[in-house]
């Protein structure tokens, strides 16, 4: 199911290039193309996305609708991701930042990414109201 989460990220980040800058989207696609180059523990993803500081210094700096429609869809799913892979491996406890990410809405909500391809903005606002508590 991840696959339907990078799928859609290529395609937010494909199709927002314009509006993101080129800069950004090309550090997208980098982070997009680590995660489907090598299977990465829940614990190494979770590195791999919160260490990066253009990632969150983006989001913070992000003065247009558009592009903080884009980093917080882009970042819910990563997180979404990273819930996953926890769950997968069988983790009883997982992050604070992830723990109020419900497991088992998980698979619904990236068969959602894939056959409706929301934008952004739709997007955060379906992680907020049905994978969140």
């Amino acid at each position: 199911m991840t696959d339907n989460a990078l799928d859609y990220l290529l395609w937010i980040t494909n199709s927002h290039k314009n509006i993101i800058g080129a800069e950004f989207a090309d550090h997208c696609l980098s982070i997009i193309e680590k995660l489907k180059s090598r299977n990465y523990t829940a614990d190494e993803l979770y590195s791999l996305v919160t260490d990066d500081e253009l990632l969150y210094n983006y989001t913070d700096n992000a003065a247009e609708t558009e592009c903080e429609a884009f980093s917080q869809a882009f970042i819910s799913v990563l997180m979404c991701m990273i819930c996953a892979k926890y769950h997968s491996e069988g983790q009883k406890f997982l992050p604070e930042d992830i723990e109020p990410i419900q497991g088992d809405k998980l698979d619904g909500f990236f068969t959602y990414l894939k056959e409706k391809r929301p934008l952004p903005k739709d997007c955060y606002q379906i992680f907020c109201k049905t994978v969140c508590l």
